[in-house]
């Protein structure tokens, strides 16, 4: 079952695309071309945002009542000193968001703060201060004890970001800070799941992560005219030929119902399998890219 995250990944990019595509014409119809711009500026955020679940999101896919919070997978909020330059930082920026993803899925209150604030210093850094300013941290310390709070500033200010960044044509940053937040999200959840057994159901769930990962992959390439967008891809690829490795069975039908917010949920279809060999090979390459990410 790939459930909201393959909604995520496909249901949801076509349903935006073919939304704001009614809309375009219904815009151009009307001659407001003032109206017309804003509708493709919100279609081009809408079909990349849903390119790939937010970090909120891929932690609540895998979390179960099993697994606790364990303050040793997320990046210390010292190291913030040791990232000096624009790729660094922005990579970095990536990895913290993730962090505070999995402390407020997982309810770890007293770290939520100090988690923004290091996030806060670094997109301050890579200017994109609006989605993550000190009101927000004000916000955080009133609500410390609220975890429905919590979560909501977490995934509202990553919202914010997204936003802010493809309305103003910096998708190479997107990428960069995605491509950190990716990385740190797989290496928590293949250290929550620990080693591999064909019948741990969180491993089940982590690979079918697979399918966000080619789209983030997919979305590198696009952008791999820049530099440092070009650099992360390579170093991402050996990861990439692993996850090609993941075996389809399309043998089972796909269920698409609703949700009760109206959101359609895919579930059955393409059920992928992993022997052990290749999930300890995947499991140790992102291992390695967490450490030169960090």
């Amino acid at each position: 079952m790939r459930g909201r995250i393959v909604f995520l990944l496909g249901g949801l990019l076509i349903l935006a695309n073919g939304c704001n595509n009614t809309t375009g014409k219904q815009e151009a119809a009307q001659g407001g071309q003032n109206d017309t711009i804003a509708v493709q500026q919100e279609k081009k955020f809408q079909s990349v945002y849903y390119r790939f679940p937010t970090p909120n999101e891929v932690f609540s896919f895998i979390k179960s009542e099993k697994l606790a919070f364990d303050p040793s997978l997320i990046n210390p909020v010292s190291n913030v000193s040791k990232y000096l330059d624009s790729k660094s930082q922005t990579i970095a920026l990536g990895v913290y968001i993730a962090d505070l993803a999995y402390i407020t899925i997982f309810e770890s209150y007293n770290n939520s703060l100090a988690y923004y604030k290091t996030i806060h210093n670094l997109s301050e850094k890579v200017r994109i201060t609006s989605a993550y300013d000190l009101e927000v941290a004000k916000r955080i310390e009133r609500n410390l004890q609220n975890l429905d709070s919590l979560k909501n500033i977490s995934v509202e200010s990553y919202s914010s970001m997204v936003e802010f960044l493809i309305m103003n044509n910096r998708e190479t940053t997107l990428a960069l800070i995605a491509s950190g937040a990716y990385i740190e999200c797989f290496y928590i959840a293949f250290n929550l799941a620990g080693k591999y057994s064909p019948s741990n159901p969180l491993i089940v769930k982590i690979i079918d992560l697979k399918y966000a990962f080619d789209n983030l992959y997919s979305y590198l390439e696009i952008y791999s005219d820049n530099q440092q967008v070009k650099e992360v891809a390579q170093q991402l690829k050996p990861l990439k030929s692993l996850f090609d490795q993941i075996r389809e069975d399309k043998s089972s039908k796909t269920r698409v119902k609703q949700d009760k917010n109206g959101h359609l949920i895919f579930e059955g279809g393409t059920k992928l399998q992993i022997d052990e060999k290749v999930y300890n090979e995947i499991r140790n390459a992102v291992f390695s890219l967490r450490q030169k990410f960090i």
